[in-house]
């Protein structure tokens, strides 16, 4: 089997078992589904739905950028295929799969498989910082009393600004990361990084918007202090679940961070029921995503449009030694 087969495989491969496991969940949590969408309004439900869409979009959109701006080239309508593909791979335990399916799934589309990986952990990191920056301020500015996690969060983020900032600093991390990984390691320039951190900020808006509106689904009656809640909860909740590796998607963690924090202010059933909702949602933003990206890739035709063809043949030009 020829190396580009087997790169082929892979991808399918990651994808089919990201949408295996997707619809083993929902059949084994099927009760506890069907409890929290039957006493759900569905309005506020699709418009939680279209929030998500968004998010994942963003993240997608940021990361394709990524890739340009390592010299790739990353067709939109093809390039948010391999996103939405790829992130079927949360689904998988083991943790890497979603960046595996991602970079092979780009790798696949000419892009050279260091830039890929690299596009897509940098990704990830952003992701990440993004939601701590959101977690921050929304922690920060909410009238509740707890200001020790959100103060927590905010120093670590300073703390960070200024090691990649200062030349010193990011001397002696260069150095260590060359004698722990025997390999040359560079901290992305500041001012770019910092770009791409506030970017993947409206990420997180529009993913606590799901669990907003997952809360009004459900009869939850919000004001503006409830809801600058949320939006930390949502953001701490994802956290924990990027945190703790090898869970598929961080199913489990994410439900028990936010039923935790929201128990209290919506009440144990609300809660409870939120959570299923979101998990719910999210999931449904996963498959649909990946369904709508694969349909609109294939408006480009069989080889694409005539730019994208272009420039897949300058791409396949630069990137052909292995």
């Amino acid at each position: 089997m020829t190396r580009s087969r087997l790169v082929n495989l892979v991808g399918a491969l990651i994808g089919v078992a990201g949408v295996g496991f997707v619809m083993r969940r929902i059949v084994r949590d099927r009760d506890a589904i069907a409890d929290a969408l039957s006493s759900a309004e569905p309005g506020w439900l699709a418009i939680g739905l279209v929030s998500g869409l968004l998010a994942m979009a963003l993240i997608g959109a940021n990361w394709l950028l990524i890739m340009r701006r390592s010299g790739a080239v990353a067709p939109w309508r093809r390039g948010m295929s391999w996103f939405f593909v790829g992130q079927l791979g949360k689904y998988v335990p083991g943790g890497i799969w979603p960046i595996v399916g991602q970079a092979e799934l780009a790798h696949r589309g000419a892009t050279p498989r260091s830039t890929a990986y690299f596009s897509t952990a940098m990704s990830m990191v952003a992701t990440f910082l993004g939601a701590a920056v959101v977690a921050a301020v929304a922690g920060l500015i909410s009238p509740s009393d707890g200001r020790l996690l959100p103060g927590a969060i905010a120093g670590a983020l300073v703390i960070g600004s200024v090691a990649l900032v200062s030349a010193t600093l990011r001397d002696l991390l260069h150095r260590a990361a060359a004698r722990i990984t025997r390999r040359e390691l560079r901290l992305p320039e500041p001012r770019w990084f910092a770009g791409l951190v506030a970017r993947h900020v409206p990420v997180w808006v529009a993913f606590a918007g799901m669990n907003v509106f997952a809360v009004l689904a459900l009869g939850g009656d919000l004001d503006l202090a409830l809801i600058v809640e949320l939006v930390f909860v949502t953001c701490v909740s994802w956290m924990a679940g990027f945190v703790v590796v090898g869970l598929p998607g961080g199913i489990g963690v994410r439900e028990t961070v936010f039923i935790s924090m929201t128990t209290a202010p919506l009440g144990a059933g609300v809660a409870v029921s939120a959570a299923v909702l979101s998990r719910v949602v999210s999931i449904v933003v996963d498959l649909a995503g990946a369904g709508l990206a694969v349909g609109i890739a294939h408006t480009a035709g069989p080889g694409g449009s005539s730019t994208e063809r272009v420039d897949d043949a300058a791409t396949v030009d630069r990137y052909a030694a292995p």
